[in-house]
């Protein structure tokens, strides 16, 4: 009887060891798939096709599973950890001609109006690129800001100016016709030969 009493609680130990190893390692499995995700860079501003506005560009990134350090104080590899390597309308991008970020936003000045390329690169703090490479590339243009045609002015431009000089030359012209019909004395009634009779008898 005893014996079977211990078998009975070996078993159930055995199976609650079995069942909190499983869980062990599916947590385990979790954390590790979570520590090891692959990196991800994505540009957020400027998207796809956008235009903007200006010769100022601004750039947004979206960095996920990778920690931006400063290459200088941290030349050393250290996984998941780097910075970003940028270009604009590079045909041939290298790490001499990449501007290094490490910071997930910047600004380009006096950018020329037009069509524009911009790829960009998750890099190690050595500036090597990742295994395998993170990249991304966007394409956009710029334009010239826009100002609304400019309002009419109060002032008098040479039709109107024109417009009032007539017509203060024709109030004045009958302003004088009218005061000089009352100004001419009146004319002497002709008399008939009838009326000169009647005045004699």
């Amino acid at each position: 009887m005893s014996s079977v009493i211990i078998r009975a609680i070996m078993d159930r130990i055995a199976s609650t060891l079995l069942v909190s190893s499983v869980f062990g390692l599916i947590f385990a499995t979790s954390a590790l798939a979570q520590t090891t995700a692959s990196p991800t860079l994505k540009v957020v501003t400027p998207s796809e096709g956008q235009t903007i506005y200006g010769n100022r560009i601004p750039i947004l990134f979206s960095i996920e599973n990778f920690q931006l350090a400063d290459f200088q104080t941290n030349p050393n590899i250290v996984g998941g950890q780097g910075h970003i390597h940028l270009w604009l309308d590079d045909t041939n991008p290298t790490r001499e001609s990449a501007k290094m970020l490490t910071s997930d936003n910047f600004a380009y000045s006096d950018v020329a109006h037009g069509n524009h390329s911009l790829r960009a690169e998750l890099v190690n703090n050595n500036h090597s690129s990742l295994v395998p490479p993170i990249t991304t590339t966007v394409n956009f243009k710029n334009s010239p800001i826009t100002t609304p045609s400019p309002v009419a002015t109060s002032g008098f431009d040479k039709n109107t100016a024109l417009v009032i000089l007539i017509v203060v030359a024709l109030v004045i012209l009958a302003a004088w016709w009218y005061t000089k019909e009352e100004e001419e004395p009146p004319k002497p009634a002709k008399t008939t030969k009838k009326t000169a009779r009647k005045r004699r008898r």
